[in-house]
């Protein structure tokens, strides 16, 4: 055997592909048996199914013609051989693999070479079908894993005996992993031969804890007759939670398993003994079966029929029993009884059955089960339960822990209700251990029919009364927990209020000259709010405002000042959209007095501070024309209802106060930075819309702008922002420390603002802030540490490294191209003509130059030289600049630039020098003053100069001095307003 040997690739692919006419051509060509044993090791890839010999192969392939062919071929040693061999990654041999995929036809083959041997191998680890993977299982164990049973009846059979007593890696026994898996016919035929074996389940339990798996039928009921005659002690056995198979049979609501037992007398005749003993048998959590039955079991119909047959079976067969030890009465560790446990799943049946059983399941139970009957809403049962209290004069049972069935009577029928309080009207003055009345209790209800019932009959005064009790806890009376209540669609809660109050003013003549405190509907609670707070705060306008209607003859202020602190009913009502209650206060307080009442002192803040926060954007207006005065009024922090806006972002509230007082504009006019730094644009665009042009001063004036703070999260955005009216015109506007728009975004990395900036068609990237810094010296670091400002760059076609000295980047080339190729061209003709038409003539003889020593000669004639190579190397320039991107072709046209000026220069001295050499040994005064005046020329050509010999600057300075956005565009310095600053 040629093991973890490379196999043939061939090979391995008949065997995947199931070619058996390879194998035939094998055979014919005499391969050697070597051939068809090697083996060939799993590789790295997951998805691998070339490992193993050719029997895993084929056998993971479902390859059974392959398999028949192979094992015609080979010798039966070497077939036993291929069979017992393992593979990666889990050790599995072929039989495992078939076992796997469940594959009977190809596990009988395998079987089937041992099947053929006179006897089987004496060493157990060469026959394949008890050998173990690393996971522990042999190839029964997997077929029975994967519920392959066909597979599995046909190993057991191989080594009954043997199988049936090894124990699974979780040490458990086949005949439990049988039952378990639901495998009836497999479990039949353990169970039907004659070798012992053992029962041994997981957690201690046995194939009786898992019997309830398996439908009724005649295979199941045989299977549980069978156990019971290997084992009858085995029925008793309890796991490690001390279960029995009666729990778990009740958990699922199986009836089939009980009457199977029952019916086993011929197995054990004390069968019905064992089945009462089982039926009391207590877990560890102290339940019994009928516990887990009305706790777990899905369908109330089979809880009942299965609590039928076990309670009605102890009944007949237990003797001698005494109260404390039935069934139907035991507490778990938690108090419980089986009936307890039905009422609080809503098993109203199985409750009702166990009442008919035994009425002492009410008295002996340690839950009031009356009051959990009623909170169940098990109507039904909770009438038979409460006959049962008062039969057998157990009224202690009427109160639970201080709290009264009363407490809970609306939760019952109203027929049933109303006979609660017929038969113990003493109960209405009950007061549970948290101070609560009946009245408190009922208003959570709010059955309106309840309440009319109550004022309608004998016991009106006593429960009008109630309404006055407070509970221990917050101090509420009952009009605070109607108040705190949401509404319902029928405004039964606000119905109730009304008839209270109503109520208590019939019963109370004086009730108008009463103390607000003695008033119900005015008393404050622990947290000093009255029924009037707890309306507003649950957004109940129209009780709020039928509550505030009470005071109506009241001076509001009293009624404000009777609350403390002053402004908390007005605050709230504009908090918790009441403006109708907020109005009706605003209109009933004295405008020259009622300042303590809109402004919160603990703070400083007043309504207009709440206003921004309103989603009602009427009422929100109606309250900045109602109290104007507050608008730019600060709290504590120093900001105002004005400033807060801004925070916040409400248009409508800027809009609504520029309306109502323009003169905010002004004497608040950098409000809308908070909104520029909070991305509030429709904000501030409410502040622009008032007065563009106002605002555009405005930014000036201040050296500010909202280009500086403006904080959004897309370039769209910003691009959308500078549509804003005047917005485009505050581009290049510095502020106080000298930097522009460009600057903060570039310092403050706002990628977006940059890109949008930088492509404005009047940006200005020159100027200089305070440090004598330009935006472009700013950007070029940002875009070495962060490529992807390079890239933003790229996109939009800028070189931040590329500095320029005379042309800016948004320079329409073309034109200055063409400018620049004409004026050159004129110069290199020009001195390309002088270089040939030399000063003081030519040798008419040789040719030479007449004036060729003389020094002024030599220095007409390299300058003119040097004016033409420089105006021929700017042509050169030109025509590359037109082949080269925008950043490249700005540059060699920049530096075209320079090197004309050296051009200029050049040819106004080689003009000095030439005029100077033929005109000075006769007229010396003519030849100075040609010298001077292109001397004068030359210095003239650097711009500063030259500006100020033609007046060109003083002209342009009258002309603009009133157009100051004419020098914002140019990127100049900007006058305040009032100062005397020039602009350089």
């Amino acid at each position: 055997m040629a093991s973890m040997e490379i196999m043939d690739v061939e090979l391995g692919n008949a065997a995947l592909n199931g070619d058996v006419d390879f194998l035939t051509e094998c055979v014919e060509s005499n391969k050697p048996i070597e051939y068809y044993m090697t083996y060939f090791p799993k590789s790295g890839d997951k998805g691998d199914r070339r490992h193993g010999n050719i029997f895993h192969m084929a056998a993971y392939n479902n390859n059974a013609d392959f398999i028949r062919e192979a094992i015609e071929i080979l010798p039966s040693e070497n077939t036993q051989q291929l069979l017992i061999q393992p593979r990666e990654p889990i050790n599995g041999n072929p039989l495992h693999v078939a076992a796997e995929l469940g594959n009977v036809e190809i596990i009988n083959m395998f079987l089937d070479v041992y099947r053929c041997l006179p006897c089987l191998p004496s060493d157990v680890s060469e026959r394949p079908w008890l050998v173990k993977n690393t996971e522990g299982h042999n190839p029964l164990n997997t077929a029975l894993y994967y519920c392959h049973e066909e597979c599995a009846l046909e190993i057991v059979k191989m080594d009954m005996e043997l199988l049936c007593n090894m124990l699974t890696e979780s040490g458990t026994n086949i005949i439990y992993e049988a039952v378990n898996s639901k495998l009836s016919k497999f479990a039949l035929e353990i169970l039907r031969s004659p070798h012992p074996f053992g029962c041994v389940g997981i957690e201690e339990t046995t194939p009786f804890h898992s019997l309830h798996y398996l439908n009724r039928s005649e295979e199941a009921e045989e299977i549980c007759r069978q156990l019971l005659r290997r084992d009858p002690d085995l029925i008793k056995q309890q796991d490690d939670n001390e279960n029995s198979a009666f729990h778990l049979w009740t958990s699922d609501g199986k009836m089939w398993p009980f009457k199977c037992i029952l019916e086993s007398c011929d197995i054990i005749p004390d069968i019905k003994t064992v089945f009462t003993d089982l039926i009391s048998t207590t877990n560890t959590y102290g339940d019994n079966p009928l516990h887990n039955l009305a706790q777990f079991a899905a369908s109330e119909n089979d809880a009942v029929k299965v609590a039928e047959l076990l309670i009605d079976t102890y009944k007949k067969e237990a003797s001698n029993i005494e109260e404390d030890e039935l069934p139907w009465l035991v507490h778990d560790d938690d108090g419980d009884t089986p009936m307890s446990l039905a009422i609080s799943r809503k098993f109203e049946k199985f409750a009702m059955y166990i009442l008919s059983v035994d009425d002492n399941a009410v008295i002996e139970c340690q839950k009031n089960l009356l009051f959990l009957a009623i909170e169940k809403e098990c109507h039904e049962l909770a009438e038979k339960i409460y006959e049962i209290v008062i039969n057998k004069g157990c009224t202690q049972l009427l109160i639970n822990d201080q709290h009264n069935i009363l407490h809970i009577a609306p939760l019952c029928t109203k027929e049933f209700c109303k006979r609660l309080i017929e038969e113990h009207p003493g109960l209405l003055k009950g007061v549970d251990k948290a101070g609560l009345t009946v009245l408190h209790t009922w208003i959570s209800n709010a059955e309106l029919w309840l309440f009319e019932f109550m004022l309608k009959s004998k016991w009106r005064i006593s429960f009008i009364k109630l309404i006055d009790v407070m509970d221990y806890g917050d101090r509420n009376n009952p009009l605070h927990i109607v108040a705190s209540l949401a509404n319902t669609p029928n405004n039964a809660t606000d119905q109730v209020m009304e008839l209270l109050v109503e109520a208590y003013k019939e019963e109370n003549i004086n009730w108008s000259v009463n103390n607000m405190q003695l008033l119900p509907w005015s008393a404050t609670n622990k947290k000093n709010e009255g029924p009037l707070h707890l309306a507003i705060r649950s957004q109940r306008e129209n009780l709020a405002l039928y509550l505030l209607a009470l005071h109506e003859d009241d001076n509001v202020d009293d009624l404000l000042d009777y609350y403390e602190p002053e402004h908390t009913i007005l605050f709230l009502a504009i908090q918790n959209k009441c403006p109708q209650v907020a109005k009706k206060i605003l209109a009933r307080l004295d405008k020259n007095s009622r300042t303590k009442y809109l402004t919160d002192s603990s703070n400083g803040r007043n309504i207009l501070h709440l206003a921004p926060t309103l989603e009602d954007i009427e009422f929100g207006t109606w309250l900045v024309n109602e109290a104007p005065e507050f608008i730019t009024e600060k709290d504590h922090e120093g900001l105002s209802g004005w400033d807060k806006a801004y925070e916040i972002g409400p248009a409508w509230f800027i809009k609504a106060v520029l309306k109502k007082d323009p003169s905010v504009f002004t004497s608040a006019p950098l409000a809308w930075i908070k909104a520029c730094e909070n991305g509030h644009v429709l904000a501030l665009r409410a502040f622009i819309d008032h007065n563009p042009g106002a605002f555009r001063d405005l930014c000036i004036e201040l050296k500010d702008s909202p280009l500086h703070h403006i904080q959004l999260s897309s370039l769209t955005e910003y691009e959308e922002f500078m549509k804003i009216p005047r917005m485009k015109d505050l581009i290049n506007l510095q502020n106080s420390q000298g930097a522009t728009p460009l600057h903060i975004a570039i310092q403050r990395r706002k990628k977006p603002l940059t890109e949008t900036l930088l492509s404005m068609e009047k940006i200005v990237y020159n100027i200089m802030d305070k440090d004598q810094k330009t935006a472009i010296d700013l950007l070029a670091p940002v875009c070495v540490d962060d490529s992807t400002w390079e890239e933003m760059c790229q996109r939009i076609g800028f070189d931040p490294w590329i500095k320029t000295s005379y042309f800016q980047r948004k320079t329409n080339l073309l034109d200055v191209r063409n400018s620049l190729f004409v004026v050159a061209a004129l110069l290199a003709t020009i001195t390309f003509t002088a270089g040939f038409t030399l000063p003081g003539g030519l040798n008419q003889e040789t040719g030479e130059a007449l004036l060729a020593t003389e020094v002024a000669f030599l220095v007409f004639l390299i300058s003119n030289t040097l004016a033409m190579c420089t105006s021929m190397l700017v042509l050169i320039c030109l025509v590359w600049s037109m082949v080269q991107d925008s950043s490249k072709s700005l540059l060699l046209i920049d530096r075209s630039m320079v090197l004309l000026m050296i051009a200029f220069y050049s040819t106004l001295l080689a003009f000095m020098t030439g005029v100077f050499i033929v005109i000075y040994p006769k007229v010396l005064w003519a030849a100075i003053l040609v010298i001077v005046m292109c001397s004068l020329i030359t210095l003239s050509a650097k711009k500063t100069l030259l500006y100020k010999v033609l007046f060109i600057s003083s002209v342009k300075k009258r002309q603009n001095r009133k157009d100051p956005m004419h020098l914002l565009e140019l990127g100049k310095v900007l006058p305040c307003c009032g100062g005397n600053h020039k602009v350089e």
